[in-house]
C-alpha cells in the first residue's frame, strides 16, 4: 500500500493542482509516467564527452574551469576546492545531472539513474536557495534548467522502477520553491535575466501539475519575450557582443520558441523576427568547420545545433546550410554581411555549393564597433580573425578566466586576455584602448569617431578611426578583403602631441603553429602552415615572432606564437600588412612593396598569381582627396582606391572610398559631386 501524502498534514501549502494534490506517492508516480499532454522538445543524443563525464561522476570526480576534483563519499556541497569561484558556480549549476541522464538513456544501466537520484537527494537535504549570492539567482536558473532537462531525458525509459514517488514529490516541491526564489530575485537586465526567466518559463510549460504553474507560465512568457527583444540589437547581435553569450541567449530564445510551438503557446511576431536575425548572425559568424571565433568573453562554441533548430522552427533553409556545413538547405545569397549596430563585419569569399567547397571557404570576422554592454567586453577595437585553407589562421585568444587575482608569478590573466595586446590590432605605449580597472569594471571607453564600409561583388573594405582616453595618438585602420582572396590592412597612427610613442602591431596565431620568418625587399614575411603575414613599416621597424597565449576552453591556456611589429616614433606612423592563405595552391602573393605618389600619397602594390593568371593589386592612399593621381590606365580623385590590373596594366576592377572621380582608359568618367564609396568593374 502506498504511503499517504505527508505535506498537507504539516501545514505546507498545496504543491499540486486539486486533481493531483490528494494522490498517494504511487499515484503521483503513475501520473508522471503516463501523461501525454505536455509537448517535450527534441532532446539531443548523448555526446562522447557527456558519457565520459557521467562515468567520472560515478567516481565523484567533477571537472569545471579546467580543474578536476575528486570528492569523498557523502561530501558536502558547500566548500569550494578551487581558488576560482567560477568552479563552484559551474558545480552548482548541476550540468552533471544531464550527463547522468544521458548515460542512463544511452546504456540502460540504472547505476547512472541511481547516482542522479542520490546526488539530487544529497543536495536537496543540505542546500537552500541562494547559497552563491553573488550569482543573483542565475545559478539557480541554470540549475533548474539542468534539473528539468535531465528529467525530460528520462522520458521513455523505466526510470519509475528505480525512482520512488516520495522522491518525485520532494523533487517537485523543490522545483516549485526554487522557481519561486528565481522569480523573486530577477536580474534587472541582460543575459542573467534571460536565463532566469527561461527557467521559470520552462517549469511553467513542463509542469502544469504544479499549483503555481499559471504564475510561472505567465511571468515567464511575458517577461522572457520582452527581455529577449532587449537582449539583441535590431541587427540580431547580442548586446554584450560576445560570440559565446550570443550563442547561449540565442539558444534560450529558440528553445522558448520550440516549447511554444509544441505546446500551442503564443509568441509575438516581433520576437520571432528578432530571433531570425540572431540566428542569421550565428550563421555568418560560424567558421567553415562549425566552430566560432572567440570574440570578447568566449570559449569554444558550436552553433550547428542552434542553426538546425532555427531552420526547423523559422523555416529558413539558409540556416540549415550552415547547420549541416553545406550538406542540406540553401546557400545564403550574400557572401559578406555588415551587422552595423553591433559594428561587426563578416567577410567571405562565398558559401560553397557542397560540403567540400563549404569547407574551403575563407571567412573574416572584423570588429569595428563599440564595447558591448555589461562586463564581457575586451579592449579589442579593430580586432579580426581570419579563417583560410580549412582552418583558423589568425585567431582571437579567447577569455581564459574570470579570476581577477594575480597568479604566483604576479600575472593577472583576466587583464591579459581582455587587454588590447592580446588582440589583432595596435597598442600604443603598451596601454589598453580602454583602462582596465577590475575583472568587471573599466575606465572611459575608447571612442569610435568614424566608420565607413563597402561590401562589393569583387572586394570588401571597412574603415574606422578611433581615439582613446588612455593615450594621445589616434588610430585609423582600413581593412580590405581584396578580390575576396586576401587581406590588406593599413594602420595609421597620428600622435597629436608631437611626442614619441611606442606602437605594437600584433597578429595572434593558433597554438602549435610553426612560423618561418624572412625579409623580402620592403617587407617582413612570416609563413605558417595556414597563412602568410607580410608587414611594411618605416625604417627602424622591428618585426619578429613572440610568445603568447590562446585559450579555447575556460581555465586552460596554451602557448601560441604572435607575429609582432614594433616601432617607436614621434611623427605619424603607418603599418601596411598583407594576410593571405599559405601559398601552396593556385593562389599566391609573390611580392609586396610600396612607393610614393609624389606629394599626393602612397601606393602599396602586391603581385599575385591565381592559377595561370598573374595580376598586380594596387592600394592608393591619398593625403589630399582633391588631388587627381594617375596609375596605369586610370585617373582617380579621392581618399582611397584598391584596384586590380592584369599583366598588360589594364584595370579589371576597383573599389573606392570618398571618391569624386574615377576614369579607366577611354571609358566614360565616373564623377560624384559629394565624396562617394563605390565599386567599379567593366
Amino acid at each position: 500500500m502506498s504511503a499517504p501524502r505527508p505535506a498537507a498534514a504539516r501545514g505546507a501549502p498545496p504543491l499540486l493542482i486539486d486533481a493531483l494534490e490528494g494522490l498517494p506517492d504511487a499515484g503521483l508516480l503513475r501520473h508522471f509516467t503516463t501523461r501525454s499532454t505536455v509537448g517535450y522538445p527534441r532532446l539531443p543524443d548523448p555526446t562522447p564527452e557527456q558519457l565520459q563525464h557521467a562515468d567520472a561522476v560515478l567516481d565523484n570526480r567533477f571537472t569545471y574551469t579546467g580543474e578536476t576534483y575528486r570528492f569523498d563519499p557523502g561530501f558536502s556541497w558547500k566548500p569550494n576546492p578551487s581558488t576560482d569561484k567560477e568552479w563552484q558556480i559551474a558545480f552548482h549549476k548541476h550540468y552533471f545531472l544531464i550527463d547522468l541522464a544521458q548515460a542512463y538513456r544511452h546504456s540502460g544501466n540504472r547505476v547512472y539513474l541511481l547516482r542522479w537520484r542520490d546526488l539530487l537527494t544529497s543536495w536537496m537535504a543540505e542546500m537552500g536557495s541562494g547559497y552563491i549570492t553573488l550569482s543573483d539567482a542565475q545559478v539557480e536558473a541554470k540549475r533548474m534548467e539542468s534539473w528539468v532537462t535531465s528529467f525530460m531525458l528520462l522520458a521513455g525509459t523505466d526510470w519509475h522502477r528505480s525512482i520512488g514517488g516520495g522522491f518525485l514529490r520532494r523533487f517537485l516541491t523543490r522545483i516549485s520553491g526554487e522557481t519561486d526564489y528565481i522569480a523573486d530575485h530577477l536580474k534587472p537586465v541582460r543575459n542573467h535575466r534571460t536565463f532566469q526567466l527561461y527557467a521559470i518559463y520552462l517549469v511553467g510549460v513542463i509542469f502544469p501539475e504544479l499549483r503555481r504553474q499559471p504564475d510561472f507560465l505567465s511571468l515567464g512568457l511575458a517577461k522572457l519575450s520582452q527581455n529577449l527583444l532587449t537582449d539583441f540589437h535590431a541587427d540580431g547581435v547580442h548586446i554584450e557582443l560576445s560570440t559565446h553569450y550570443h550563442q547561449l541567449v540565442a539558444e534560450t530564445g529558440i528553445r522558448m520558441l520550440e516549447l511554444a510551438r509544441l505546446n500551442h503557446l503564443p509568441v509575438s511576431a516581433e520576437l520571432v523576427e528578432r530571433l531570425r536575425r540572431a540566428l542569421r548572425f550565428s550563421l555568418y559568424l560560424q567558421w567553415p568547420d562549425g566552430d566560432i571565433p572567440l570574440i570578447n568573453d568566449s570559449d569554444t562554441g558550436n552553433h550547428q545545433d542552434l542553426l538546425e533548430l532555427g531552420s526547423l522552427y523559422l523555416g529558413d533553409p539558409d540556416l540549415l546550410w550552415g547547420a549541416t556545413l553545406g550538406t542540406e538547405g540553401r546557400p545564403p545569397r550574400d557572401p559578406s554581411r555588415a551587422f552595423a549596430e553591433a559594428g561587426y563585419f563578416v567577410l567571405s569569399d562565398g558559401w560553397g555549393s557542397d560540403p567540400a567547397s563549404y569547407a574551403r571557404r575563407q571567412q573574416v570576422f572584423y570588429d569595428c564597433g563599440k564595447l558591448g554592454e555589461g562586463s564581457h567586453s575586451h579592449y579589442d577595437l579593430f580586432n579580426f580573425c581570419y579563417y583560410a585553407g580549412g582552418a583558423p589562421a589568425i585567431v582571437d585568444p579567447g577569455r581564459y578566466t574570470y579570476c581577477g587575482e594575480p597568479d604566483a608569478d604576479g600575472i593577472n590573466w583576466r587583464h591579459y586576455f581582455k587587454g588590447t595586446a592580446a588582440h589583432n590590432t595596435v597598442t600604443v605605449d603598451g596601454r589598453d584602448q580602454t583602462l582596465y580597472l577590475s575583472r568587471t569594471k573599466h575606465g572611459p571607453e575608447v571612442v569610435l569617431e568614424h566608420r565607413d564600409w563597402l561590401l562589393g561583388q569583387r572586394s570588401d573594405w571597412v574603415f574606422g578611426r578611433a581615439s582613446s582616453p588612455n593615450y594621445h595618438p589616434s588610430h585609423e585602420r582600413l581593412l580590405v578583403y581584396m578580390g575576396h582572396q586576401y587581406l590588406f590592412i593599413l594602420d595609421r597612427l597620428d600622435p597629436n602631441d608631437g611626442e614619441p610613442h611606442h606602437y605594437q602591431l600584433n597578429f595572434h596565431l593558433p597554438a602549435g603553429t610553426d612560423v618561418l620568418q624572412s625579409r623580402e625587399g620592403d617587407h617582413h614575411r612570416f609563413q605558417s602552415d595556414r597563412c602568410e603575414v607580410r608587414i611594411i613599416g618605416a625604417s627602424g621597424l622591428d618585426a619578429a615572432v613572440r610568445p603568447g597565449w590562446v585559450s579555447r576552453h575556460y581555465g586552460i591556456k596554451q602557448a601560441a606564437p604572435i607575429v609582432r611589429a614594433e616601432l617607436e616614433r614621434s611623427g605619424r606612423v603607418m603599418f601596411a600588412s598583407l594576410v593571405s592563405p599559405r601559398a601552396d595552391g593556385e593562389f599566391a602573393v609573390t611580392s609586396f612593396g610600396m612607393r610614393p605618389l609624389g606629394s599626393s600619397g602612397t601606393c602599396f602594390s602586391a603581385t599575385i598569381t591565381d592559377g595561370a593568371s598573374r595580376y598586380t593589386d594596387h592600394f592608393l592612399l591619398l593625403g589630399d582627396p582633391t588631388a587627381t593621381v594617375r596609375l596605369g590606365d586610370l585617373e582617380f580623385c579621392g581618399r582611397f582606391l584598391a584596384c586590380r590590373c592584369d599583366e598588360g596594366g589594364q584595370t579589371l576592377f576597383a573599389s573606392a572610398m570618398d571618391a569624386t572621380l574615377l576614369q579607366v582608359a577611354n571609358r566614360p568618367a565616373l564623377t560624384f559631386p559629394d565624396m562617394s564609396n563605390f565599386e567599379w568593374a567593366p
